[in-house]
């Protein structure tokens, strides 16, 4: 249980000034795991998991789940994550 932690597989590679809220999951599924640009922000509860990327300059809302690509320069929401 990771109640009010952050859990980052080891398997994530991240790019520069990457910020984490309280309760952000960045995980693993079906052995692949996320790839992070620069300039990222995800709110508190974000969930992130599979062979996703995640572009430069994105904002990732609260309790947002990313399962899907998200371009540079957006922001996503909702569950699943999209983009706005």
């Amino acid at each position: 249980m990771h109640p009010i932690g952050v859990v980052v597989n080891s398997k994530v590679v991240g790019g520069k000034n990457i910020t984490l809220e309280s309760g952000v999951v960045i995980g693993d599924e079906k052995g692949k795991s996320p790839t992070l640009g620069d300039n990222i922000f995800f709110g508190a509860g974000a969930k992130a998991f599979g062979g996703i990327s995640i572009g430069t300059d994105v904002k990732i809302g609260a309790n947002a789940v990313v399962v899907k690509d998200i371009p540079s320069n957006s922001t996503a929401l909702g569950i699943p994550a999209t983009v706005k």
